[in-house]
């Protein structure tokens, strides 16, 4: 891979789970509003990264209203400005490729919490720019275009269409020639200049108006914190593009249908899709998963004969998003699959721990002893999949979970105990099972002491009294947990 196209694992990492917060902050607020949005591009509203096998996914907006059938990309920023990546020489990324004039992108603020990598707080208020404003506003050359990006961040370049915000929660005092707004808590008075050598900014707030903290009041197109619900469309607009010649057309219409249910002849066409040879499969995938989840026979086996295939027939890229569409499917079939799948040692090992991945989607006892007997596997990408799903279904089975840790086999409590600690809820007395089992104490040791905030802390302190080895192993460990140098790095 030339180095201009490299990004590090955690700088990537970052990266999705920004979008992922911007996701489903925008998935918040149109809910708000009397939307019925869904996740339209499979991952934009979580940080999964798988790895080894790399999926080409078909491009599409971020959000699908199943009510209104419109689309938002959601832009989270740790940096507010309204901006997108493009490039000048691809036409596949530009910017606003496979968009239509009447999508919506989102604009969001959000900061780490706590210096952490994946978990970001909105600290905007989620606003709305139409996409055929923002195409007028380039054609119009209103835009500035960046240089490329850095070698860390590859070679694409952004065009930013300029704006101003504001720095605190404010009210309006002035719209010309400048903005001024007055802190609500009394600070300093915060003057926007509109004009600029790159050209006027229009004021988009009205003397008078409260804004929020970092709130756009000012730019080259309109933004807006609501958006007035259009009318209600009803089955044959998705119908109709089932049949489009634009593939994420297709795609999307498959994908509104699974979740809003379909007449008789939406599946004649939607089974002339999935057996259309020439067609992306992705776009397969997507109305089998319409059909099965439907509860028709020809989408299961469609799905399972993916995923009864060779690879060398079926790619294992097509194999792995198979296995996550299934995980999608809330049934007892798709968890039976799941746990196949998870169980076959023939498969992938990328493949199986995306199998138990997707068993956190299904809240049973089944998919928990499924998880709980991949941990003496020494594949160890599965057991990591496996623990994280596994605390995913953690909260409600604490008891069963519970009754597994005191009856497994000693190579299988570190998965089990990893998950208890992380999600507490449940008397840690209750771990103990009246024998001298060193493995068990050794696990609620460590449940009980990176768990401890976890539990009540009277329950803790009883511990003192049914094991006190436990408790004052558990007790070191709150103390090097607890240590500044806990984390501490050599460099």
């Amino acid at each position: 891979m030339p180095p201009n196209n490299f990004k590090s694992d955690e700088s990537f990492l970052s990266k999705i789970a920004i979008g992922a917060a911007g996701t489903n902050a925008t998935i918040e607020a149109l809910t708000a509003m009397g939307f019925r949005p869904i996740e339209l591009e499979r991952g934009s509203s979580g940080y999964k990264i798988w790895k080894k096998i790399k999926i080409k996914r078909v491009r599409v907006p971020d959000i699908l209203c199943l009510r209104t059938g419109l689309r938002f990309e959601s832009r989270g920023k740790t940096k507010l400005e309204i901006s997108m990546s493009h490039s000048l020489n691809e036409p596949s990324r530009c910017w606003d490729v496979c968009m239509r004039t009447d999508d919506y992108v989102s604009i969001i603020l959000l900061e780490a919490v706590e210096n952490s990598i994946v978990d970001y707080r909105r600290i905007s208020p989620v606003m709305f720019i139409r996409v055929s404003d923002m195409q007028a506003a380039f054609v119009a050359e209103d835009v500035k275009i960046t240089t490329p990006k850095g070698v860390e961040e590859g070679s694409e370049i952004r065009v930013i269409w300029p704006c101003a915000t504001a720095n605190a929660a404010s009210v309006v005092e002035t719209i010309a020639p400048n903005v001024r707004l007055r802190p609500n808590d009394g600070g300093r008075a915060q003057t926007i200049r509109l004009r600029r050598a790159g050209g006027d900014l229009p004021a988009l707030v009205q003397v008078g108006d409260a804004v929020e903290a970092n709130e756009i009041v000012a730019a080259c197109v309109p933004v807006v914190k609501f958006i007035p619900l259009p009318a209600e469309v009803d089955e044959e607009h998705f119908r109709g593009r089932l049949t489009s010649v634009k593939l994420n057309e297709r795609y999307a219409a498959a994908k509104a249908l699974r979740y809003r249910g379909y007449g008789a002849e939406c599946q004649g066409i939607l089974e002339a899709r999935m057996n259309d040879g020439d067609e992306d499969i992705y776009v397969q995938l997507e109305a089998a998963a319409a059909l099965a989840a439907h509860n028709h026979e020809s989408g299961w086996r469609f799905i399972e004969d993916k995923l009864r295939g060779m690879t060398l027939e079926i790619p294992v890229a097509t194999q792995l998003e198979t296995v996550i569409v299934v995980s999608e499917i809330p049934t007892e079939r798709s968890e039976r699959i799941l746990i196949s799948v998870l169980q076959d040692d023939d498969w992938d090992e990328e493949i199986r721990a995306g199998a138990a991945w997707g068993l956190g989607q299904f809240d049973s006892e089944q998919s928990a002893v499924a998880l709980v007997n991949t941990f003496n596997s020494n594949k160890r990408e599965i057991q990591i999949e496996a623990a994280r799903a596994l605390l995913l279904i953690t909260p409600g089975n604490e008891g069963f979970l519970v009754d597994l840790l005191k009856t497994t086999t000693d190579d299988k409590r570190d998965g089990l105990a990893w998950a208890l600690a992380r999600s507490g809820g449940f008397d840690p007395a209750s771990m103990f099972d009246g024998t001298s089992n060193d493995n068990l104490r050794r696990w609620i040791s460590y449940i009980i002491g990176r768990g401890q905030e976890k539990f009540v802390a009277e329950q803790i302190e009883a511990i003192r009294g049914v094991d006190q080895e436990v408790y004052f192993a558990a007790t070191v460990l709150w103390q090097i947990l607890g240590s500044w140098v806990h984390d501490l790095k050599e460099y």
